[in-house]
């Protein structure tokens, strides 16, 4: 059994780390799958939901709502996997909503480096409030960068679609690293 782990999990990592290029190679269209693979997720789990809706019914896990809503989430499943226009939607969604994140952290880590700034005028710290400028350099980097990403969704896209790549090829690369290890 311990051998069949080890084979499977280097099988997955290799597997991993060929679609971690993949992605790095094509980081748009990466980004541009993110639609498809939320559909595709509704569906599976509205179909688990289903086939498993009487047996937990019985166990008193599910009642009739729970079948209705999987019913739902298999139609917009469906919908959402046969539809161009909803999975750029959903993409674009996702690109505005970090590009706004960026934005608001950005924000944040200025106002965070005013307040670290003034601590450093009004005590002798040496630890905490020293570097109060790099706070303030990385506020004004992400807030710029957000406010690229809402000019240009693209920029989310391609920064979002080579972060999904490097994740993958690093969580091969430990699959492999696991395999060796077990």
């Amino acid at each position: 059994m311990r051998n069949l782990y080890k084979i499977v999990s280097a099988v997955l990592g290799v597997a991993m780390i060929a679609f971690g290029v993949i992605c790095l190679i094509s980081p748009g269209l990466t980004f541009l799958t993110i639609g498809w693979i939320v559909g595709l997720c509704m569906t599976a789990d509205a179909i688990a939901n289903i086939l498993t809706w009487n047996a937990r019914r019985k166990e008193g896990e599910a009642d009739g709502l729970t079948l209705a809503g999987a019913i739902v989430s298999l139609l917009f499943g469906i919908v959402l996997l046969t539809s161009d226009i909803l999975q750029l939607s959903i993409d674009l969604f996702i690109a505005f909503m970090a590009a706004i994140w960026v934005l608001v952290i950005g924000i944040i880590r200025l106002i965070k480096s005013s307040k670290l700034h003034e601590l450093n005028k009004v005590s002798d710290t040496q630890v905490i409030a020293k570097n109060w400028w790099l706070v303030m350099i990385s506020g004004i980097l992400l807030v710029l960068l957000g406010i690229l990403s809402l000019m240009n969704p693209a920029v989310t896209m391609f920064a979002l679609g080579t972060v999904i790549g490097v994740t993958i090829l690093f969580a091969g690369i430990n699959l492999i690293a696991t395999a060796f290890a077990a």
